[in-house]
């Protein structure tokens, strides 16, 4: 019984949205000839494609389109600010810019006019065909000896306890010979494993597989980085590769516990303003509540410089509905004059946000 009143109030509600989208179309002020255009298919590398929306005033009182607006900086819209007399015709052009956008697409250009508040929604579609890439595009990490990476870089999202996470990244050998190629660790977590074959054939192309693993007993929290040089045939490579991932709880997405801790910062952004060399600046501003039922568990605190401390440390427990206050203070001694950024990041055990991110900046003066 109660299912057959929701979806009966569901319908009604429904009737009554296409009611009122049919009466706003009635009494628009501009009479498009049609709000809708499927570009079709577009080639990804045959430059910029338009269309034009034409409408007539359908009022008695002379319109000024005001401001046209899209969904995408792909799409730009271009239309005369003149007046529109009643019963006169007028068009609003709509292009949009394939390059580097294959796929299906689907936007909005919203148009406001002097005669009303309510917008006009113009809609395009089309599909892009994506272009041939040239191999430097498709593998732009240049490593030597004819040997090309598709990315120098792979940052993971969260791996919680007893997870394992992958990602691969693309090579292709373009020389005529084999290339022997070796990964040597210069900044190691300890959680990561890098699979790749040591003999890159010729003329062809492969994957090296990624891992992190975190173990379900692990005590390591926050950012897990891993850095490494490359040699191809001997020879160093002036490019190398780097990763990283963010330590967390196993949070189970399945089984959302109702009665978990919620942290919340009052501030993410933290400004020193000036300050002369040499002097320490101190900062108690900003505060970390815990608005969930359990006890909010600091795991790790993490920020670059030296120069920077944060009273904010891993394994302090804020209770349900206490809060903290940061004490951050920094030491111009160890800042270079200028502008001085940091970040600091905090890890805990709230399943919704497992990290959170500051802000601090100064102005090192003389």
């Amino acid at each position: 019984m109660r299912q057959i009143l929701y979806y009966k109030k569901m319908v009604n509600l429904l009737c009554f949205m296409l009611c009122t989208v049919n009466l706003y179309a009635q009494n628009s002020p501009l009479k498009f000839e049609s709000e809708k255009w499927n570009f079709g298919k577009i080639a990804e590398d045959g430059g910029n494609v338009e269309h034009k929306f034409v409408f007539t005033n359908a009022t008695s009182k002379p319109i000024v389109i005001l401001d046209v607006t899209t969904s995408c900086g792909c799409t730009t819209p271009s239309y005369s600010r003149k007046p529109i007399m009643s019963g006169e015709k007028g068009e609003i052009v709509v292009s949009i810019d394939p390059m580097n956008r294959p796929g299906h697409f689907s936007k909005v250009a919203s148009v406001l006019t002097s005669a009303s508040e309510q917008v006009i929604n113009l809609a395009i579609e089309g599909t892009i065909e994506p272009r041939v890439k040239s191999i430097e595009e498709q593998y732009p990490f240049d490593i030597g000896e004819g040997v090309r990476l598709s990315s120098n870089f792979h940052a993971f999202a969260y791996v919680g306890r007893g997870e394992s996470v992958n990602q691969t990244i693309g090579w292709i050998n373009t020389s005529k010979s084999d290339a022997n190629i070796n990964f040597i660790s210069e900044q190691s977590s300890g959680l990561f494993t890098l699979e790749y074959p040591k003999v890159l054939p010729a003329n062809q192309r492969g994957e090296f597989n990624l891992i992190y693993s975190v173990p379900a007993k692990s005590d390591k929290y926050g950012t897990l980085s891993d850095v490494y040089a490359i040699e191809v045939n001997g020879k160093k490579s002036r490019t190398s590769f780097s990763t990283h991932a963010i330590a967390v709880d196993k949070f189970d997405s399945a089984n959302d516990d109702i009665s978990a801790p919620i942290a919340e910062l009052s501030k993410k952004f933290i400004k020193f303003g000036d300050i002369k060399y040499g002097r320490e600046a101190s900062d108690a501003s900003v505060t970390l509540a815990n608005e969930g039922e359990k006890d909010l568990i600091i795991r790790a605190v993490e920020w670059q410089s030296n120069a920077l401390e944060c009273s904010l440390k891993a394994g302090d427990k804020i209770r349900k509905g206490q809060k903290v206050t940061l004490n951050l203070t920094l030491d111009t001694s160890k800042c270079d004059y200028g502008v001085w950024v940091d970040r600091i990041k905090i890890i805990t055990n709230d399943p919704t946000r497992p990290m959170q991110t500051m802000r601090v900046t100064a102005i090192i003066i003389d």
